[in-house]
C-alpha cells in the first residue's frame, strides 16, 4: 500500500519555489517581484563619491512600487569636456508575473515604467527622463539570465529626443561550491543630456560580485564602463541590499 502512495505523491504537482528577490542584477532590472508587503532598500556610492538610494514595496508579488535617487545619467552645457553625473530623483513601478505561473518553463516577465521627479546640480534646465522596459528572468539553477528591452526618452533645456528602443541583458553566475556568493555582469543604456546637442543614449557595461551576507541582506562590489569614456575613467561602487518580508 505504502509504495502506490509514494508514486502518487512523487507525480503530485509541486509549488513553484519562489522567485529570487532582487529588482535588478547591477543596473539592468530583472523579472523577480517581491511578496506582498516586503520592503527593500538599496544604498550605495562610488569611488567619485556619488550616491545612490532606492526604497521598494511589494504589492501582492504582481507588483512593486519605487523611489529613490540616483546619478546615472550624465550631464553638460559644454560637451568638450567629460559629461559629469546628474543627480535625479525617480519614481517607478514594475508589474509582472512569476515563473511558471501561466505553463512549465516559463520565464518570470515584468513590465516596469520609470520617470524622474527632480534634478539637481551643475547648471542643467529641465532634465527630464523616461523609460518603459519588458524583461524576462529565468532562474537555472547555477545561472539566472535576464533579457528585455527598453525604451527610453528624454529631454534637456527644451530640446527632446524620442523614445528609442535598446536590449536590455544580465547574467548572474552562482557557482555551487561558494552558495552565498555571485558573479553579476550587465548591459543597459543611460541617456547623456547635452545642453547644445540634446539628448544622446550610450550603453553602460557592468561586471561585479554579490556576497549574500544574511539572508536579508547582501553587498556588492561593482565596476561599470560606458560608451564614450576611456577604461581608466570607469566607476567602481559599493552597494548595500537589503529586504524585510512580513510575517
Amino acid at each position: 500500500m505504502l509504495a502506490p502512495l509514494a508514486i502518487l505523491a512523487i507525480a503530485m504537482p509541486r509549488p513553484a519555489a519562489a522567485d529570487p528577490a532582487d529588482a535588478r542584477v547591477l543596473d539592468a532590472p530583472t523579472a523577480w517581484l517581491p511578496s506582498a508587503g516586503a520592503a527593500s532598500a538599496t544604498l550605495g556610492i562610488d569611488h567619485r563619491g556619488d550616491a545612490m538610494a532606492i526604497a521598494g514595496y511589494g504589492l501582492g508579488r504582481i507588483a512593486e512600487l519605487e523611489l529613490g535617487s540616483d546619478s546615472d545619467v550624465r550631464a553638460c552645457t559644454d560637451c568638450a569636456t567629460r559629461p559629469v553625473p546628474l543627480v535625479l530623483g525617480r519614481a517607478a513601478f514594475r508589474i509582472g508575473a512569476p515563473q511558471d505561473a501561466w505553463f512549465r518553463g516559463m520565464p518570470a516577465v515584468v513590465f516596469g515604467v520609470r520617470a524622474a521627479f527632480a534634478a539637481r546640480g551643475h547648471g542643467v534646465h529641465e532634465p527630464r527622463t523616461t523609460d518603459a522596459y519588458a524583461v524576462a528572468s529565468r532562474d537555472l539553477g547555477v545561472v539566472r539570465l535576464h533579457l528585455g528591452v527598453d525604451a527610453i526618452s528624454a529631454s534637456v533645456a527644451g530640446r527632446r529626443a524620442a523614445a528609442r528602443l535598446r536590449p536590455l541583458a544580465g547574467l548572474e553566475l552562482h557557482p555551487p561550491m561558494y552558495p552565498r556568493s555571485s558573479l553579476l555582469t550587465d548591459v543597459t543604456w543611460q541617456p547623456t543630456l547635452e545642453v547644445e546637442r540634446g539628448p544622446t543614449l550610450g550603453w553602460m557595461f557592468g561586471i561585479g560580485v554579490r556576497y549574500q551576507a544574511f539572508s536579508w541582506a547582501s553587498v556588492e562590489l561593482a565596476v561599470r564602463a560606458r560608451q564614450g569614456e576611456e577604461l581608466g575613467a570607469s566607476t567602481v561602487m559599493v552597494r548595500i541590499n537589503a529586504t524585510v518580508k512580513p510575517h
